[in-house]
Order: C-alpha cells, then structure tokens, then sequence
C-alpha cells in the first residue's frame, strides 16, 4: 500500500520538494513502492550510475557491496569501491548512498560475512570521506540520492543543494525512511586521497 500522507513545495518553481508517505517496511530499501517511484524519478536520463551500498539492486551501471554473495559487480569496502572509481576517472550522473543506518547495522553487515567491525565504522559521520569521494565522481548537474534517518546528505560545503525531501513513514515503532535527492550545483576543490 502507498498513501501520500502530505505533500508541501517551499517555493513557487524550482523550490525544494517536501512530501510523505506510508509503506510497509523493507530491508531492500528501492523495493518500498514510494522510494522505488522517487528512484525512478531520478534514473531518467542518467546513463551512468553508481551504488556502492547495492546488496541485489542491478540498476546501476557500477554496483558493489561488501557481501560476496550478492548481485554487485563488485565486493569491496564502500570506501575502496569509490576510490577506485576515482581512480579510473568515472564521472557519474546519479549516485545512490543507502548504507547502513546505524552503527548496529554496520556490525551486523559485517558480522553476517565474517567481518570484525572496527572502532572507526562505529563512529558518527564515519561516512565523509565516501562522501568526498562521491562528490568527486559527481559532476555539476548530477545527482546524489541518499537514504536513511537523517537529511545530513552531501551537502553545501561539497556543492550540493537540496532539491527534493521524501519521508516514508512505516508505521508503530519503525522509524521514517528518509529520502533525500541533492543536486550538485557548483564544483568544489578535488578531495584528496
């Protein structure tokens, strides 16, 4: 089921979209209808895409995901997936950041392939430097969907702005999906590695 529970544009034209729905939960975050449409949104005409979150999604032109025993082309940490994009001079024109929400879901990624969690992967905004790394494979006029608790997104100090908000709310104890869509507006200096 699919209910838009709210919907609020915060300016006239090109403002920021603001909207709400309900949907039953899902560990496969893009086969929740609402966020499957908003992906879908996004997709059109963007011919090269990259997941490096992607568990079994296969529409991205570059999939990874540290579990071998997904779909992803690649089975790499997030970081070194990036880093090697970067390496090979990609330039992307959608990214999807959907990594683990928490710190409890982190180990438990890891800990369901055999991986020790480290100090570092419990740490709050341990995900900047994959943040650099996807603002550097990003040109001007590409986006950047992000997912999860929170609207921290890429952000203005890499040249983003925020072009939609999407809320998925699932009800009793589970918290809101959040769907953030940015749009990179401007070049930022090149993230050293």
């Amino acid at each position: 089921m699919r209910e838009l529970l709210g919907k609020l544009s915060t300016t006239e034209g090109d403002g920021m979209e603001l909207s709400r729905y309900w949907a039953m939960p899902d560990k496969n975050t893009f086969s929740i209808k609402p966020i499957a449409e908003f992906v879908d949104k996004y997709c059109q005409n963007r011919p090269i895409t990259i997941d490096p979150f992607a568990r079994d999604f296969a529409l991205p032109t570059y999939t990874n995901d540290l579990n071998p025993g997904t779909l992803a082309e690649y089975h790499l940490k997030a970081v070194d997936f990036l880093k090697m994009l970067n390496d090979k001079n990609i330039k992307a024109d959608l990214v999807f950041f959907d990594p683990p929400y928490s710190s409890r879901q982190v180990k438990e990624c890891y800990e369901n392939i055999g991986i020790k969690m480290e100090y570092e992967d419990t740490l709050n905004g341990h995900w900047g430097l994959e943040k650099d790394l996807i603002s550097n494979l990003v040109d001007v006029g590409g986006v950047v969907l992000s997912f999860g608790w929170n609207t921290i997104g890429m952000g203005i100090k890499r040249g983003f702005e925020i072009v939609e908000i999407m809320l998925v709310c699932h009800g009793g104890a589970h918290n809101d999906t959040i769907c953030l869509a940015e749009k990179k507006i401007r070049e930022q200096r090149e993230f050293e590695f």
